[in-house]
């Protein structure tokens, strides 16, 4: 078992802010699927305690490096959000390997999360390998390589959603995914959205998640409603025009925005 300090962390509202599709909780503890990773964690006073990873990957997969405060005092402009924070202080976001990113929330398109997590874990435990702590046995993440080789995705219930992964599949073999962390945000998503069904909300969140552009705000029916509510009355948006809006209102950590905004309005029930 390991540890580290981690103030100003929420383990609890960060792995239910639906960044993550790949974890299983228990009363004291998680065991989260990352990429090849598995791994138990759980946080006590201030610190979290992990089993089946490594320091420097739990660190980083956390952002346990971002200056939350810092974060917190430039997003919060208002009122609405100013509550967000109060309620789910500590809520960070993650670092995922953009395979997996661009897969799951591809996967994601108008599925509710446990339908997504659903279909996750079918492409896992039937292309991915077998993994293991203790006598938890599980599935890692697939590599691009074994679900292009896989054919039939049918049986992972991915609906219209299976021909697109092979797609992306056969194209991530000649792809650098990390490499798009190089370019500026524009570009890094024009060249995303190039792929078959990823279009500006799925982009977005790879960039976000995965790839350290904390600037991508994804839009979907949540933001359109917390915009609504408590962004000064902006009710008649358009998808594109609600991120221009929230980019410029809320400056260079406008991800850090939508994630506390998304969470706040899911979970409050706001109408």
């Amino acid at each position: 078992m390991e540890w580290l300090e981690a103030r100003d962390f929420n383990l609890n509202s960060t792995l239910n802010s639906g960044q993550l599709f790949r974890y299983v909780s228990f009363p004291d503890h998680y065991l989260i699927h990352a990429g090849s990773h598995l791994f138990k964690i759980w946080q006590k006073d201030g610190r979290i305690f992990f089993e089946g990873a490594g320091r420097e990957f739990v660190s980083r997969f956390f952002r346990l490096d971002d200056d939350m405060e810092e974060i917190c005092r430039q997003i919060g402009k208002d009122d609405f959000i100013r509550t967000a924070i109060e309620l789910y202080r500590g809520l960070r976001l993650l670092r995922h390997d953009p395979w997996e990113c661009l897969v799951s929330f591809l996967c994601s398109s108008v599925k509710n999360i446990p339908h997504i997590k659903c279909i996750v874990e079918h492409l896992c435990r039937h292309y991915g390998p077998k993994v293991s702590l203790g006598n938890y046995r599980g599935y890692g993440f697939p590599s691009s390589d074994r679900i292009s080789e896989g054919g039939d995705l049918e049986r992972i219930k991915a609906g219209f959603r299976a021909r697109y992964l092979l797609e992306i599949s056969r194209r991530a073999k000649s792809m650098d995914l990390m490499a798009l962390g190089k370019l500026g945000y524009r570009d890094a998503k024009r060249e995303l959205m190039a792929l078959p069904g990823v279009g500006e909300k799925i982009a977005d969140c790879v960039l976000l998640y995965s790839l350290d552009f904390v600037e991508a705000f994804p839009v979907d029916t949540w933001i359109r409603r917390a915009i609504r509510i408590g962004c000064h009355g902006k009710n008649n948006l358009p998808d594109r025009g609600i991120r221009e809006f929230a980019q410029g209102y809320f400056g260079r950590y406008a991800g850090y925005a939508q994630l506390y905004l998304y969470h706040y309005v899911r979970n409050q029930g706001r109408k």
